[in-house]
């Protein structure tokens, strides 16, 4: 009996010591986090980061440190850099910000460094990844089908660029703003890209103007519709092979360029002037 009641005893010890270890970690990790968010703040990011990993190592049940790693990744790296030390700190970035959504989903601002790492290291593909996700919930989310539209223009997929934007004008067929972008895409297809078979580039150009052209039926004073309708007549005329029709979009978008410049005439005109010391 006595040998029994020494080792329930030393058990209950055991499990006492092990919870009051437990405790002093968890004070301890939040006392790394409080020097990590001082650091960040401060602008010391490797110690923030030093802090962050250490409160993680001392309390790994707090998801919500993955976060503050991931940010502090995120400060360390320098955009555009190709540098190896960077990509790595990108990697990381990227690494733990998806496992902290993985856990909160709802975090709005989380989701958006996510997207801007998946951007500034050029991984398009990831990026699409991520909003063809979020629309599984939500099909009719307008902002994540013009990002989308948007990834693929940068990856140089134009057709698919343009399937997402009809998409977002199937959605909102009286808002001119996805109707203008079409027409901005398709002069900076054309423009840029002089070299397409003639009768590609034709049809882009044209595609763009059905586009524009529907924006103006909309809102006939949209300053960015009559700019780029503009832009693509004189497109359209660097491809016609007859002189007169050569001639005729060269007027439209003479026209259309008389129009934009009045429209800007007229709001600087009713744009109150600021007074002295205002």
């Amino acid at each position: 009996m006595p040998s029994r009641r020494f080792r329930s005893a030393a058990a209950a010890l055991l499990l006492l010591a092990t919870i009051a270890f437990a405790g002093c970690q968890k004070i301890q990790a939040r006392q790394e986090v409080k020097r990590g968010n001082e650091a960040f703040k401060a602008g010391n990011y490797p110690s923030a980061l030093a802090s962050y990993e250490n409160a993680s190592r001392l309390d790994p049940s707090q998801s919500k440190l993955q976060k503050s790693i991931g940010l502090a990744y995120m400060a360390m790296y320098q955009p555009g850099s190709k540098h190896p030390k960077d990509l790595q700190f990108a990697a990381k970035a990227i690494e733990n910000l998806k496992a902290y959504l993985a856990a909160h989903p709802e975090d709005k601002r989380a989701n958006e460094f996510l997207v801007s790492m998946y951007l500034s290291t050029d991984r398009y593909d990831d990026a699409i990844a991520f909003y063809k996700q979020r629309l599984q919930s939500n099909p009719k989310d307008v902002k994540a089908i013009q990002s989308l539209a948007a990834m693929y223009f940068k990856k140089g997929d134009f057709n698919q660029g343009f399937e997402w934007l009809n998409k977002r004008t199937a959605l909102e067929p009286d808002n001119p703003e996805a109707y203008v972008m079409i027409g901005v895409q398709a002069w900076d297809r054309s423009y840029h890209f002089p070299d397409i078979d003639p009768a590609t580039r034709t049809q882009i150009v044209d595609t763009g103007l059905h586009a524009v052209e529907k924006a103006l039926q909309i809102k006939p004073d949209n300053f960015d519709a009559l700019t780029y309708i503009n832009l693509l007549y004189r497109e359209k005329a660097k491809v016609e092979t007859d002189p007169a029709k050569q001639q005729e979009d060269i007027a439209a978008a003479d026209k259309y360029r008389q129009q934009a410049l009045d429209l800007r005439k007229k709001a600087a005109a009713t744009t109150p002037t600021p007074e002295p010391g205002k």
